[in-house]
């Protein structure tokens, strides 16, 4: 419930700020809805993890600042999932072990426009608010994680829950519809929260650390 609030708060406030933007006077100035496929990894020495396809959705604003200088904020939501590589206790196989991922991501990126009103690079950060990793089936919950004689893989769910990221992109198109491509990387660690769990693992085991990665390409349609 408090994680429904606070992705509630989001919304609510980058919608007010989009609403005022978009009144306000400039020689360019768009709302815009985008929706991206994202490709979202995990970097880590900690497991055997590989990332899987899924989408970022939200709202954007392009504004110009100063010459050919502009600014891009906005908000998207995100659901993904990744692999981890486990051995079933009952089987004694080893299995994929998919986790589902979902968040909100607030971005404040610097833009400079290459091609007035076409094309454009963008960069800057952003902040992911996003949930555990959780099972998709809870009856691989009991499943050691590779690598491991005791760590199972429900005792990994509960990575950290705020991680901020730096972005480059590609903007380009026409006024109303435009491609993006972008490459994010977190510079936090995503699995810090594992270090303060008093997991029952191992003596092999090092500080969980890892560092998430997101590519996603797809488009914006700007009002």
């Amino acid at each position: 419930m408090k994680y429904l609030s606070l992705l509630a708060l989001l919304l609510v406030t980058s919608t007010t700020i989009y609403a005022q933007s978009y009144k306000s006077s400039g020689n360019y100035n768009r709302i815009g809805l985008q929706g991206k496929v994202a490709l979202v990894d995990i970097d880590t020495k900690n497991f055997d993890i590989q990332g899987e396809t899924g989408f970022l959705a939200g709202f954007t604003t392009r504004g110009n600042v100063y010459n050919n200088w502009g600014m891009v904020y906005g908000i998207d939501f995100l659901s993904t999932a990744v692999t981890v590589q486990t051995t079933s206790l009952d089987q004694l196989t080893s299995e994929d072990t998919q986790y589902n991922i979902i968040g909100a991501q607030l971005n404040l990126l610097l833009s400079y426009n290459l091609i007035a009103n076409h094309l454009a690079v963008d960069i800057g950060p952003a902040l992911l608010i996003n949930s555990k990793m959780k099972l998709d089936n809870s009856s691989q919950s009991t499943n050691i994680v590779s690598g491991y004689t005791t760590l199972t893989a429900s005792d990994i769910q509960e990575i950290s829950r705020v991680n901020g990221f730096g972005v480059i992109g590609l903007t380009g198109g026409f006024e109303h519809v435009r491609l993006t491509l972008q490459y994010q990387y977190g510079f936090t660690n995503i699995l810090n929260n594992l270090n303060n769990q008093n997991l029952v693992i191992d003596n092999n085991t090092r500080d969980f650390k890892g560092n998430a990665s997101i590519i996603a390409a797809g488009v914006v349609f700007y009002l």
